[in-house]
């Protein structure tokens, strides 16, 4: 189909070349702009050729810059932190569960994922390293690092293994193109992708590019299919795209990383210069003339020099044990007393990494470690900017990484009968989606100030505003499991005769301690 345009009675058309541009944006002949042309590429385009040298810089910032490191071990914590606690939601009305069959299955989910997860001999990592929660931290830090990451999935089925499914994770460097070949329309970046754009398979390198311990083994690539026949996801890819059509992920640190360096190298250099400044106490001048000092160090340096240092040696006068320093003639001693202006360079450096946290979802104070000038209001006002961004996070690296590993997990437990399918409801692969619905509980949010929080908390509940299960998960907790340790107590203080004192309690009890003081007769002599 072809579009065309006829110009309206009156109205002369004319070239683009004789017209100023709609936009100033647009234009080419301001002097603002006119140098500025920056190629316009697709998200491929400008993200593949130069991936290798981009991911490389980052490692090296992540290694040796304290605010990158810093970036990230924040992120991380907020992300991942101890682990991730899994709140088993199978869709009771799609599935036709009544209330009590889902809690059943909701109880044994949890319990089998327990087993799996913190496997004491750690199988559900296939090289035996880390339980669940190190992997998603390994997983969480490259996804931070890289914004994306990488995990296949492998079945071991090891004597006396309860499940085999096991989790391989796989760094995106090793995701190529086998033997170099260029990119194409159904293979870009290790990827193999459909006409409609479905990954389907990745081409995975056996060892990293960059690994020079048994390098000579390192150029085979093997072909990891995206999932089985059946839909049991192989290859994890934990990657969500900026752009269409976009492959691979870009570094959020990649807009940022020119001044993480430059901030590090003038750092560095303050510290030099600093350093220097405090090594050179003192230092010995002479007040020949310039001209002469030079005729005597050109003609006879050498011997300049060694009349000098017998000169030292033999006038070494002391009193009491310490030495009074005699110069030859026409030297003096001078003391160092330059400062070194540093008083600037906190605020330099607290400017530059305010717009490093701000472009990474974090708050300055969270970066630099820095509170001196927070209060509570400006604390909480950043905590909640900071809660926003790492929500959308924690909902990309849940949906990308997570899910995958619990849908092949779940599998497998209905699959050996660990979770029994209730009579009439539909099997797992009749509706994958309705049975692993979960919430999945991250690091607590945190307390500014924990009274004040907890009564709005409170306020909040008993406003049907919020429910237990909800304040209990912002703080990292299931509320179940919340309310089963409160009724374990409860029947343990009930059993030893010990009451536990509440605020509710408390109050009363501060209420009558007055009432009864004010009701008290006043002794004679004594006033009221």
């Amino acid at each position: 189909m072809s579009f065309s345009a006829r110009p309206a009675p009156g109205i002369r058309w004319s070239s683009k070349s004789a017209m100023a541009s709609a936009y100033r944006a647009a234009s080419t002949t301001a002097q603002e702009t006119a140098a500025w042309r920056p190629p316009y590429l697709s998200a491929d385009a400008a993200i593949l050729p130069d991936k290798d040298i981009t991911e490389a810089r980052v490692a090296d910032l992540g290694r040796n810059n304290p605010h990158a490191r810093a970036a990230i071990s924040r992120l991380l914590d907020m992300l991942v932190g101890a682990g991730l606690r899994l709140s088993a939601k199978p869709d009771a009305a799609a599935l036709g569960l009544t209330p009590e069959q889902t809690r059943a299955v909701r109880r044994q989910i949890e319990a089998e994922w327990r087993l799996f997860a913190y496997d004491p001999l750690r199988r559900c990592d296939a090289q035996r390293k880390v339980m669940m929660p190190g992997l998603l931290r390994q997983l969480g830090r490259r996804y931070i690092t890289s914004n994306e990451c990488a995990a296949v999935l492998k079945w071991r089925p090891d004597g006396g293994t309860r499940y085999a499914t096991c989790v391989r994770v796989v760094h995106p460097a090793r995701i190529s193109n086998p033997s170099g070949a260029a990119d194409k329309a159904t293979l870009r970046g290790g990827l193999e992708i459909t006409a409609e754009g479905e990954v389907v398979a990745a081409h995975i390198r056996n060892r990293h590019p960059g690994d020079w311990i048994g390098a000579g083994d390192g150029s085979s690539w093997e072909r990891v299919p995206a999932r089985t026949d059946w839909g049991r996801p192989i290859f994890i890819h934990g990657f969500e795209p900026e752009e269409e059509d976009q492959a691979r992920g870009v570094t959020p640190f990649a807009a940022l990383m020119v001044q993480l360096r430059m901030l590090g190298k003038h750092a560095d250099h303050e510290l030099a210069a600093a350093a220097v400044n405090a090594l050179f106490a003192a230092f010995v001048k002479s007040n020949l003339p310039q001209a002469e000092a030079t005729a005597l160090v050109n003609i006879a340096s050498s011997t300049f020099a060694d009349e000098r240092l017998k000169f030292y040696e033999k006038n070494p006068p002391r009193i009491g044990g310490v030495r009074i320093p005699v110069l030859p003639i026409g030297d003096e001693i001078a003391m160092n007393n330059a400062p070194r202006q540093s008083a600037a360079f906190r605020d330099f450096q607290s400017a530059f990494l305010q717009s490093i946290a701000s472009a990474l979802g974090l708050s300055y104070e969270q970066l630099a470690m820095d509170w001196s000038r927070t209060n509570y209001s400006s604390a909480r006002a950043a905590l909640n900017e900071v809660w926003r961004a790492i929500r959308r996070l924690f909902s990309t690296f849940v949906d990308q990484v997570v899910a995958p590993i619990y849908l092949a997990f779940l599998e497998e437990a209905f699959d050996r009968g660990y979770v029994s399918v209730p009579a009439g409801a539909p099997a797992f692969w009749d509706m994958p989606g309705a049975w692993t619905q979960a919430r999945w509980i991250g690091p607590g949010r945190g307390y500014v100030d924990p009274v004040k929080e907890a009564q709005a908390a409170g306020v909040r509940i008993d406003g049907v505003l919020s429910t237990l299960e909800a304040e209990c998960a912002e703080q990292g907790g299931d509320w179940e499991e919340v309310i089963d340790q409160i009724a374990f107590e409860n029947e343990v203080l009930a059993e030893k005769g010990v009451q536990r004192v509440t605020t509710s309690t408390a109050t009363i009890i501060a209420a009558e301690a007055a009432q009864g003081a004010d009701a008290a007769p006043q002794a004679e002599g004594v006033p009221a």
